[in-house]
């Protein structure tokens, strides 16, 4: 084996690695086509190097089909990329077009030499390495036509992002346009100089690397974010979530103290208790559950009271438990179980210990005070967590436009400008995490598609605001504070309004906007910006607020948007110290 061919050796194993490693990050960003380019890169080296190595004319044609992958497919998948990026559509004709007459043309490469439609004669010199002389046949020039039509689809696409797609990134579209046209350069270059050795192998090496660079670069972005940790610090109650099958989903470090069983429970999967407390709850909400589904009666709430740590009497803790069904889709049928707990161990043991009627009733009312706030927060998480679990591109924003929305209310509940309510106040800032609730309503095949959504899809997708506010108003129907549902059901209708009548779902102009929802608005549109989406990298803290300022009037409430503006260097703060955090934009 001659050096050429030890060093093409090399380049397919490093090749090889580069793919393995881009598959591990498709977890964490990598996308589809990406994992292809790079399969694509390492397929053609491996053809290039059983071509070296050849020793009959039928190994060679395959070898040569085989590293032709590459000069075939992979200006197709360049394009695709670049019009992933630029947030463009192409008509579903052209695409299958281009599929066909690229499949046709690696055909007549691999069947070249009993249909000498691609090359019209090849030669095959035998040695180190070996080498097949190829002479032109009609289809060789089809080839040039595609790859034609292809460069100028590319061209034309980091064009039309420079000029005005600024929600994608200029830089990464140049270095895939720019790989592309090295490509086409070394490709033309052996033709002119006769080149004894082929260099593609190389530059495919060398873009792959690229490529696992640009993927490395913008999961930096991609983090798995939860709104949990948010809510656990407001809240002094446990949760426990299971799915209809009575699988355990997911729980908060709160029942967790209650019942440390839970925080080894593998997700997914029943818990199997030990603890006899644990294991009396389980039962309980199994049968109860079960009862209630067989009666239809899975809009109502069920409790039961639980000691745990029971032959501990300084130990020993009261627990309050409360059963209510997650309903989800049109039909509201039941997809899980939310069990909230609360320690009512003091209020039990100042029940036993008093006797005045007056204390038992201030203790009554108190506690049904924290009972409706815990109400709130357990559906927030609840809800929340169910928007992550199907859209888990969005959990970061939800904690970022939360911790947003907080500290632009606390700003404005400090002016004289607008004479609010604490309560009313504290309402916007709850209900801020439920904004996109209604995307749970919205189909998988939407939500999480990789690529650009068709007007139609699009149309079905704008269809969550007015979603989240009937599934609201129905999740919060038993919640007293009247305020914080009004609140947060329109929060979830009208923060796609814009203050000049062109959004949705009701064309709302100015004023007839609710107040809460011209707030949400603009730290949603902020943080759409600022940050990274699947589609595009995040946009400087400058541009975005450049791009708020200039929507002054048209898609904000001016005055307000000017107040938000104001805050900018403190929201950049407060963007800034989420880095190396899981709340990283």
């Amino acid at each position: 084996m001659g050096i050429y061919s030890v060093s093409l050796a090399v380049v397919m194993l490093l090749s090889m690695l580069s793919t393995f490693a881009l598959v591990l990050f498709s977890r964490r960003g990598a996308k589809t086509l990406e994992i292809l380019l790079s399969a694509c890169v390492m397929v053609s080296n491996i053809g290039y190097f059983m071509l070296s190595c050849s020793r009959t004319i039928e190994e060679a044609v395959l070898a040569n089909s085989i590293s032709y992958i590459g000069g075939l497919f992979l200006p197709l998948l360049v394009v695709y990329i670049l019009i992933d990026y630029s947030g463009s559509k192409v008509p579903f004709w052209f695409t299958g077009f281009m599929i066909f007459f690229n499949v046709v043309v690696f055909l007549t490469t691999l069947f070249t030499d009993r249909v000498p439609l691609f090359y019209a004669e090849l030669t095959f010199i035998p040695g180190n390495p070996s080498l097949l002389i190829k002479t032109p046949g009609p289809i060789y020039y089809v080839k040039f036509i595609i790859l034609a039509v292809e460069v100028a689809l590319v061209a034309f696409f980091t064009i039309l992002t420079y000029l005005g797609k600024r929600n994608a990134s200029f830089r990464t579209m140049m270095i895939y346009a720019g790989s592309l046209l090295g490509a086409v350069i070394i490709y033309a270059a052996k033709g002119l100089f006769n080149l004894k050795y082929d260099l593609m192998p190389y530059f495919y090496f060398i873009a792959s690397v690229m490529l696992d660079y640009l993927v490395t670069r913008t999961t930096i972005y991609n983090v798995n974010l939860s709104v949990q940790e948010k809510i656990d610090e407001l809240s002094t109650f446990g949760y426990l979530v299971f799915d209809r099958k009575f699988r355990y989903v997911g729980s908060n470090p709160v029942s967790e103290k209650f019942f440390p069983e839970v925080a080894t429970a593998r997700i997914d999967s029943k818990i199997n208790a030990k603890d006899y407390a644990l294991k009396d709850l389980l039962k309980w909400v199994v049968t109860t559950a079960t009862d209630a589904t067989a009666a239809k009666k899975t809009k109502g709430k069920f409790k039961k009271s639980i000691v745990i740590n029971d032959r501990s009497p300084n130990e020993r803790r009261f627990l309050e438990c409360e059963l209510s069904f997650i309903h989800f889709g049109w039909d509201n049928h039941v997809t899980g179980y939310l069990v909230e707990i609360l320690d009512d161990t003091e209020q039990h043991n100042k029940t036993e210990s008093l006797s005045f009627k007056n204390e038992t009733l201030a203790r009554e009312v108190d506690r049904q005070a924290k009972k409706a706030k815990s109400m709130q927060m357990s559906t927030i998480l609840g809800m929340a967590a169910m928007i992550e679990s199907r859209d888990n591109s969005t959990g970061g924003h939800i904690n970022r436009t939360s911790a947003c929305v907080a500290l632009f209310v606390e700003h404005l509940r400090k002016m004289s400008d607008y004479n609010m309510s604490e309560n009313y106040w504290d309402a916007v800032i709850n209900a801020a995490p439920l904004h996109d609730l209604g995307k749970i309503a919205v189909d998988d095949k939407i939500l999480r598609k990789p690529s650009g959504l068709t007007e139609d899809e699009y149309d079905e997708m704008k269809k969550h605001a007015s979603a989240g506010a009937e599934i609201m108003s129905k999740v919060l129907e038993d919640v007293d504070d009247k305020e914080f549902v009004k609140v947060a059901t329109n929060v979830a209708h009208y923060h796609h309004e814009k203050y000049n009548g062109t959004g949705y779902p009701d064309m709302l102009r100015g004023e007839n906007i609710p107040f809460e929802a011209r707030i949400m608005a603009l730290a949603d549109v902020f943080d759409a910006l600022a940050s990274r989406r699947y589609y595009k990298e995040p946009m400087s803290y400058d541009e975005a607020f450049d791009i708020i300022k200039s929507e002054l009037g048209h898609h904000f409430d001016p005055h307000l948007g000017r107040i938000f503006v104001g805050l900018k260097p403190e929201i950049i703060e407060l963007y800034e110290s989420f880095k190396n955090t899981d709340y990283a934009r």
